[in-house]
């Protein structure tokens, strides 16, 4: 299996790149996953932890990368996790709802009864 850090190694060779992964692109990759995790994306920090965990002693730059990935991970399922138990423990009639959920929230409308002609 190939991953980033047998890449920087030059372990084997990945078609994808023409030779190992140079320092900067290494460096460059990992900043563009981190400052990628912010748009929805906490996969990408938890993914950018994992690829560059094997070499983050080598390099400063990488380590400060994968550190805050990891720690913005942990942050993300944290409050993913709040988040849940508040969706499945909060009254839908509670007034920290602005929306309430089901009918309670929605405008009901009044179906006019016709009369029946004798």
């Amino acid at each position: 299996s190939y991953s980033f850090c047998t890449l920087l190694r030059g372990d084997q060779h990945n078609t994808m790149f023409s030779g190992p992964l140079k320092k900067d692109t290494a460096e460059t990759l990992a900043r563009r996953q981190f400052y990628a995790g912010f748009f929805f994306l906490p996969w990408l920090w938890m993914s950018n932890y994992f690829f560059f965990w094997d070499i983050q002693k080598q390099n400063e730059v990488i380590a400060k990368y994968c550190r805050y990935s990891l720690y913005c991970f942990m942050a993300s399922c944290v409050v993913a996790i709040i988040y849940w138990a508040c969706m499945v423990n909060l009254n839908p009639n509670s007034s920290l709802w602005v929306i309430k959920p089901g009918m309670e929230g929605r405008k009901k409308k009044k179906k006019k009864k016709k009369k029946k002609k004798k």
